[in-house]
């Protein structure tokens, strides 16, 4: 009885392993993958995608010139012999996939993986990477799975689902029964359920927008998730603060520092639920260089206070870290002055400024031309938080717009406004000036998200979130 009982055992792990195969294996043959050209391909493209030169990728190829190039033609990937064979394909990485859950849903080993892209830290698999893959892995739409909750087992799992444990053990690569961990997402072979591949459990999502940041630029967090839930999260050093949008979707807007270096940057979040279940999440996102003017300036020495300029750009950054419950605005912004000074900039945002070939600093807004006394209008509707006078920036009026959103008016002649009035979009607010620390009348005009100054001209072409 004991013998045939191993038996039995024995033959349904066999069976459960042909139920389950790896798509891929490690390849003896030594021939290289390749590439199937598409439309739109080019060989630079290609290379960059597979992690090669082009000049690598030519000679493998004997190509020759690189405007040659046909759709359908099939291009050796060098580099990765030995480890699969077939045709290669390439998809970008979702925010929230790791190796675990790519492994998993993909079925592929996190070896194969590791081998493939040439990963040897979790941080390399970061949002918006082109991740190489067996072709027949890539194109796969849709997977069941599920999250296991506080301390569910897999037999839990399995009797919900008409699954056998070990059956879902072997799927989901776990050396045993008793591997699975709380908040583990999981899949589910056979089961009618499904949903694209994920990193999250069902129902709950986080994507930043768009994939790769850009310096000086507006980000965009969007969350799925029930609307008694609670997220909280964090750019970086900087707080995001989620927002109900509508249904059961979530925005938190982010402002990147136009000074922030070029590389990854992690963004941590974490959904509680009404329930008590808990699930966090993180991963990097590429922030990418910005395109900035460059001006040499030749101003008066007594113009020039490096220390006082921190403390000002300081205290608007005290007035802006608070971030409103309610939107005030809708839409896309309008400009604070009216035509045809509406498109007049003699200072751009983001401008790298050299002074006196001493003192080195970006331009933290958008000027508009003007004369003294030219109108200053209110962009949208929002409520006044400040009202004053500083040295550098003179007669400045800043406007909470809620969610995190401020805009920021300096050098002007007249405040027409006062610190908890309410204002809507074409209001007129102030008139331009030239006081404070200037070599001419002005309007410098900022606007904040996430206590970061950003490009205000996004926000005048376009709406957020």
């Amino acid at each position: 009885m004991k013998r045939s009982l191993l038996l039995l055992l024995a033959l349904g792990m066999l069976g459960w392993a042909w139920a389950f195969p790896q798509r891929v294996h490690a390849d003896e043959t030594g021939e290289a993958p390749y590439y199937i050209v598409q439309p739109g391909d080019t060989l630079s493209g290609i290379a960059y995608r597979f992690g090669l030169d082009m000049q690598t990728l030519a000679q493998a190829n004997g190509i020759t010139n690189p405007a040659s190039l046909q759709v359908g033609q099939k291009l050796r990937i060098p580099g990765l012999e030995g480890v699969v064979s077939g045709q290669l394909s390439t998809r970008t990485v979702k925010f929230g996939e790791s190796l675990t859950s790519l492994s998993r849903a993909l079925g592929l080993s996190e070896s194969t993986l590791q081998r493939l892209n040439h990963l040897l830290t979790p941080y390399q698999l970061f949002a918006g990477r082109s991740l190489i893959l067996p072709a027949d892995a890539a194109a796969q739409k849709t997977v069941p799975q599920r999250a296991l909750v506080g301390q569910e087992s897999l037999l839990e799992v399995g009797l919900a689902h008409g699954q056998n444990p070990w059956t879902l053990a072997v799927a989901n690569q776990l050396p045993g029964t008793w591997a699975a961990l709380p908040g583990d997402v999981l899949i589910l072979p056979g089961t009618e359920e499904s949903q694209a591949p994920s990193g999250f459990p069902s129902g709950l999502a986080i994507t930043p927008k768009p994939t790769a940041w850009v310096q000086g630029h507006t980000g965009e967090v969007w969350a799925t998730a029930p609307q008694d839930a609670q997220i909280e999260g964090a750019f970086g050093e900087y707080t995001l603060h989620f927002f109900p949008f509508e249904g059961q979707r979530w925005v938190a807007l982010q402002g990147v520092s136009a000074l922030a270096d070029p590389g990854l940057y992690p963004v941590q979040t974490t959904i509680a639920l009404a329930n008590g279940k808990t699930f966090a999440f993180l991963q990097a996102i590429p922030v990418k260089a910005g395109n900035f003017y460059h001006e040499r300036l030749q101003v008066p020495t007594e113009l020039l206070d490096p220390k006082l300029n921190r403390e000002e750009a300081e205290k608007f950054a005290a007035i802006a870290a608070a971030a409103t419950p309610t939107r005030y605005w809708d839409g896309i912004f309008r400009a604070p002055e009216a035509p045809p000074l509406d498109d007049c900039h003699p200072s751009y945002f983001g401008t790298r400024r050299n002074y006196n070939d001493t003192f080195f600093w970006y331009h933290t807004g958008l000027d508009f031309c003007g004369r003294v006394g030219t109108p200053i209008y209110a962009p949208a509707d929002g409520v006044v938080v400040f009202t004053g006078t500083t040295e550098i920036h003179g007669n400045v009026t800043i406007i909470d717009h809620g969610w995190g959103v401020y805009t920021t008016y300096c050098h002007q002649d007249q405040i027409l406004v006062q610190k908890g009035q309410r204002v809507h979009a074409g209001d007129l607010i102030g008139k331009v000036g030239r006081t404070g620390r200037v070599t001419g009348p002005h309007l410098h005009w900022e606007v904040w998200v996430g206590d970061v100054p950003v490009d205000p001209l996004e926000w005048l072409e376009r709406a957020f979130p």
